[in-house]
């Protein structure tokens, strides 16, 4: 070993010397061909760093993260609790206001005893007229409630889409 080597300051004296501008560390730097070489080389890797730039996302990215996300619907069990969250805070918030306010919880009494009073005259004359309606014309009542009814659930099950099999559930 040469003895320039030895009197050669560590490196993260030099770099932080360098960083600051001035220390006997960089004083020492200039005279010694090996530290000079380092903080020259220091140099070179820093100004090639700084032209680096992070690369461009390949043009398809949204396309694939896209693909990938409608391939990998969202859990059934996570839409169920979320959508009961929401349902009972809505309640709880719904009925939070109706304990504060005196008049909105004497006015939801008295509604809801109109609904019951008024609301066995109206199942009455439903069901009359309903009776009515069978008896003079069963077949087209029965005909169009039954077209309802399928053409129902055959919307449901359009728009519901085909689930897993049981084995693949």
């Amino acid at each position: 070993m040469t003895p320039n080597i030895i009197e050669c300051p560590d490196l993260e004296v030099l770099f932080t010397e360098l960083e600051t501008g001035e220390g006997p560390a960089l004083e020492h730097a200039k005279h010694c061909p090996l530290c000079t070489a380092i903080i020259e080389e220091h140099r070179l890797l820093e100004k090639d760093l700084s032209r680096l730039a992070d690369p461009l996302p390949p043009p398809d990215l949204v396309h694939k993260v896209m693909a990938r996300v409608a391939a990998e619907p969202t859990p059934l069990r996570r839409e169920l609790w979320t959508g009961v969250s929401i349902l009972a805070a809505s309640l709880a918030v719904g009925l939070g206001v109706l304990l504060s306010s005196d008049a909105a919880l004497s006015g939801a009494g008295t509604a809801l005893a109109r609904f019951v009073v008024d609301g066995k005259a109206f199942f009455d004359a439903l069901l009359s007229g309903g009776r009515a309606l069978w008896s003079t014309a069963a077949a087209p009542v029965a005909g169009l409630l039954a077209a309802l009814l399928l053409s129902s659930l055959f919307g449901i099950k359009r728009l519901a889409g085909s689930g897993p099999t049981p084995s693949e559930a």
